[in-house]
């Protein structure tokens, strides 16, 4: 016995159980060699002993890959073996009596009357007494074929996972069969003939322009600017909300595309220009907490004079003690204006709130809303200046405002010039076409292009009265 550990041990360690394939035939070679379909492969496993397969599978941690192979081997062979007698079986039904009688099994079984009356000494006449022994039966073959089940699954769970990926491959190449079948178009244009390649050009054509009237009567619907009043718009809209709007809360309406899918859909939302105050903005902390103060330890540096906290009450500076409840603001207030972007739907209400840009717009919570408009504004005008950094940054990234110094200018090739400003230096018109690339970007202002974007699509406020009047164009 301790002689044959050994022998399995040197074998691991010497690579007795080799881990890759090779083609039948091949000369031995060091280097890889891909697998390629429609050649006929064996697994080097497969030429061990039933014992040494049985190990590898019953232990997958120390080659993990060599039993997954091994694992699904064995069930494409008891597989092809099923297959196959049942095809022989359904053969055998067509073919004559005499020539299907040499192929049948000889052997006799005892039906479950004989066994019935031979086992419990029964009677023919016992209905009652045989349908109890039939279901006996029936539940003994079925707590035996669970117990065995579960032994197999608890002891070789590898071939569940090779059964799973056998499952999984041959469920992709028989959704692309189907896919190739019921699709036959999408395949290339070198199995159709050219009126089909003709036909599906027209098509397409045909889409794109239907697709772009679409959405340009889409956008023509929200091109107006400051004009309008916002209370009649939304009393065609959502006649419960059209009453709130008040003249004196300076509230206007905008409208934007958007959507999941095409055509896009028109949302619309309530913006106000007027203050609104938030009460619990003022004190956004959660007083229901225990006031944990921080303990002072023997190590801790003593805190520097600008990390210290002051309250001023008319001239005189009190120090304030910070708490861990004033640091950690995860309890602290935070808003949620439910007012999202709103689809402009004749469907009932309900279903309009029910939309998923309506739901994650109008559920959005504000971390830090202050309670003075000023510092407000503050933010908003910090936020603008980011993201046009953010804007100029991505626009030199991109090349369209790439500064180059005179001794760069030098060093480059033509071709590569003619790349980065993307102008036919060949043309004569090259210095018209430059100097109006030249103009084109001078022209690009965040501002201008910021301003223009609020103001399109936006009804005049409720307290213009010279806009109200006016049409929509």
């Amino acid at each position: 016995m301790e002689r044959a550990r050994r022998l399995r041990a040197i074998g691991f360690r010497r690579g007795r159980y080799q881990s890759k394939f090779v083609a039948r035939l091949a000369p031995k070679t060091r280097h890889v060699r891909s697998i390629q379909p429609g050649m006929v492969w064996e697994s080097l496993f497969m030429r061990k002993s039933r014992v040494e397969k049985r190990a590898i599978v019953q232990k997958p941690w120390e080659f993990p890959m060599a039993a997954q192979h091994l694992a699904a081997i064995l069930i494409q062979k008891r597989v092809r073996g099923m297959l196959y007698r049942l095809h022989i079986h359904q053969d055998n039904q067509w073919r004559p009596p005499q020539l299907c009688r040499a192929t049948s099994s000889r052997r006799h079984f005892a039906s479950p009357m004989q066994r019935f009356i031979h086992s419990t000494n029964g009677t023919f006449d016992d209905d009652q007494g045989f349908r109890h022994y039939a279901a006996t039966l029936i539940q003994a073959w079925y707590r035996k074929e669970q117990l065995r089940w579960r032994y197999t699954r608890q002891r070789f769970a590898l071939y569940h996972i090779a059964a799973l990926q056998i499952q999984y491959t041959w469920k992709t190449h028989y959704q692309r069969r189907l896919y190739r079948k019921h699709h036959p178009s999408r395949l290339g244009g070198a199995s159709l003939s050219p009126r089909a390649r003709a036909a599906l050009t027209i098509q397409a054509a045909w889409k794109a322009y239907t697709n772009r009237r679409i959405y340009r009567y889409y956008r023509d619907l929200i091109t107006f600017r400051n004009t309008g009043d916002p209370a009649m718009m939304l009393r065609a809209i959502n006649p419960s909300e059209a009453g709130l709007l008040d003249a004196a809360m300076g509230a206007h309406v905008r409208f934007r595309l958007g959507g999941m899918s095409f055509p896009p859909t028109i949302y619309y939302k309530i913006f106000t220009r007027k203050a609104v105050c938030d009460l619990n903005a003022f004190s956004p902390k959660d007083y229901t907490l225990t006031r944990r103060t921080v303990p002072p330890t023997s190590h801790s540096k003593p805190s520097q004079p600008h990390q210290r906290l002051y309250i001023r009450v008319g001239q005189s500076y009190y120090r304030a003690r910070q708490t861990a409840e004033e640091q950690d603001r995860q309890h602290w207030y935070k808003r949620i204006e439910n007012n999202g972007w709103r689809p402009v739907t004749a469907k009932v209400l309900s279903e309009a709130n029910h939309d998923p840009i309506a739901q994650a717009t109008g559920q959005k919570a504000m971390d830090r809303f202050h309670y003075s408009r000023l510092v407000r504004k503050q933010d908003i005008e910090t936020q603008r200046r980011l993201r046009k950094r953010q804007w100029m940054h991505k626009l030199y990234t991109h090349g369209l405002l790439t500064d180059i110094s005179p001794e760069a200018t030098s060093l480059l090739h033509r071709a590569h010039s003619q790349e980065v400003f993307d102008v036919d230096f060949e043309n004569e018109q090259w210095e018209a076409e430059a100097e109006e690339m030249f103009q084109w970007v001078s022209a690009l202002d965040y501002d201008a292009y910021l301003d223009d974007w609020h103001e399109l699509g936006k009804t005049a406020s409720t307290d213009d009265d010279t806009r109200l009047i006016q049409p929509l164009h």
